[in-house]
């Protein structure tokens, strides 16, 4: 049986919570985490056409980007609120209301990489890092007779991956010392008899949440009865992760003419831009859904035209006198794409662990303006 739990495992092996920025609310809004889920609905945003859909499709959960609860202010539950009716309709029909947001738009494949992909960016880097895993550096010493089965035993823990190379390690070899006292029931030498051992002195890098678990396998496979080692925190990250994409175009090209094709890619009616339409572009910075206080690092980094939705007047004027050309394609259009993605992924992770559970993508359109 599969339930809400299994699905928010999946999704946080998708996008890790930990990603999120420190306001954010991502995660569980409403459900119970033991609950049977058969099928799933996959949204951008819990709307109460969401929802309807939802119910209509007899879905135990779903699943968006956007949470149900951001910048709501939840004094009590009642059914004459938007907000309540949407909380009364979940639960009386027992759907689950999951979402991963900014951790989604940070995470390596997520929406803004899903928008670069689109528009055709290559070369693609983080335009800010909100995020790096720390490392630590375990040094543990090992006779030579066991240097190679500890080693390994930590390698497969996670320790000594830097960058595309796996089992990272320093080996230098010594004489240790020691004596053991009375009780002990030494692996070398005996009680009350000092000992010198032909040891290896072993370290690696670790990512810092691996630590317990990587020195658990070494001291399981270390034939000591006492193991010495040290954990020393270093300055490098092994993994970083942020906001925002900056690339290059396969070709420079008219400013006007990439929105246009912006248009297409994105399936707007009309498209809001502001500079020089003619001004030749080739560096392109984005942010999906609201990302306006990344104008002037994107212009710094050195693009030629930025993307994101939600834009204002002075923040256009700002781009205008910078000489950044702007396009503001839609919160919703910027990141809807992100849905097919996350349907498929979790289909996949169904088949894979042999869940009977159907996902599938909402039908409605969640696009809120509209042009005459």
């Amino acid at each position: 049986m599969v339930q809400v739990k299994d699905i928010m495992s999946v999704m946080e092996r998708i996008a890790p919570e930990k990603l999120a920025e420190n306001w954010d609310r991502p995660g569980l809004a409403v459900g119970d985490p033991k609950r049977e889920v058969k099928k799933i609905l996959v949204a951008l945003d819990v709307t109460g056409a969401v929802v309807e859909e939802a119910v209509a499709l007899g879905a135990d959960m779903i699943v968006t980007h956007h949470p149900m609860l951001l910048f709501q202010k939840l004094d009590r539950i009642t059914a004459d609120t938007p907000l309540g009716q949407k909380i009364f309709q979940l639960i009386t029909h027992g759907i689950a209301a999951f979402s991963a947001h900014t951790n989604l738009d940070v995470v390596k494949g997520g929406t803004n990489d899903v928008l670069a992909e689109r528009i055709g960016l290559q070369d693609v880097q983080i335009l800010e890092e909100t995020w790096k895993e720390p490392l630590k550096k375990i040094v543990i010493y090992v006779p030579l007779t066991h240097a190679e089965v500890v080693r390994d035993a930590m390698c497969r823990a996670g320790a000594g991956q830097i960058g595309r190379y796996a089992c990272c390690t320093f080996g230098a070899e010594g004489i240790g010392t020691f004596l053991p006292l009375e009780g002990t029931n030494p692996y070398l030498g005996s009680a009350g008899k000092l000992e010198q051992a032909a040891e290896l002195r072993l370290e690696t890098i670790v990512p810092a949440p691996l630590t317990a678990q990587v020195l658990s396998e070494a001291i399981a496979a270390h034939p000591y009865e006492e193991v010495a080692y040290d954990i020393y925190p270093v300055e490098q990250t092994v993994r970083r992760e942020g906001i925002g994409r900056i690339g290059s175009l396969p070709q420079e090209l008219p400013f006007a003419v990439f929105a246009e094709r912006l248009k297409t890619q994105l399936q707007l009616d009309r498209i809001r831009v502001t500079g020089d339409g003619q001004k030749r572009i080739r560096r392109v910075a984005l942010c999906t859904g609201s990302g306006a206080e990344y104008l002037s690092l994107a212009h710094r980094m050195g693009a030629d035209a930025y993307l994101t939705g939600d834009i204002k007047f002075h923040e256009a004027q700002k781009a205008v006198e910078a000489g950044l050309c702007v396009a503001d394609v839609t919160h919703y259009a910027s990141e809807v794409l992100i849905v097919p993605i996350l349907q498929r992924k979790l289909q996949e992770a169904a088949e894979e662990n042999g869940w009977a559970l159907e996902v599938i993508c909402s039908n409605v359109d969640g696009q809120t303006f509209w042009t005459l």
